[in-house]
């Protein structure tokens, strides 16, 4: 596998997400995993797919959580990955990489 080298804008939004993810709850980290993984997914499929893949009853506090955080955002009936974010996705394809980036990054 071939090491990913990110600029200084994407180190940085990665050192603040893993600082916001390291407060998140399991069901928060699942949810904000698929919004990664989708970009930009609409509210009743996100609904839909949380109960049903993770067994998350209420899905919208979650959501509602991951806004207030500045993690996720509402949309015209969907939610999408931050602005923020969006730059380091571009690099960073699936959230498991992201994790496995995030446990080899020292935050300073």
């Amino acid at each position: 596998m071939q090491r990913l080298r990110l600029g200084r804008g994407e180190l940085e939004s990665l050192r603040r997400l893993k600082r916001l993810l390291a407060g998140l709850g399991g069901d928060e980290l699942r949810a904000f995993g698929y919004i990664w993984d989708n970009i930009s997914v609409g509210e009743i499929i996100y609904e839909r797919d949380l109960f049903r893949r993770y067994g998350i009853e209420k899905p919208h506090y979650i959501a509602r959580r991951l806004r207030e955080l500045g993690l996720i955002e509402r949309g015209e009936g969907c939610y999408n990955l931050a602005r923020w974010l969006r730059p380091l996705r571009r690099r960073v394809k699936h959230f498991t990489q992201l994790l496995r980036m995030m446990d080899r990054l020292v935050v300073l």
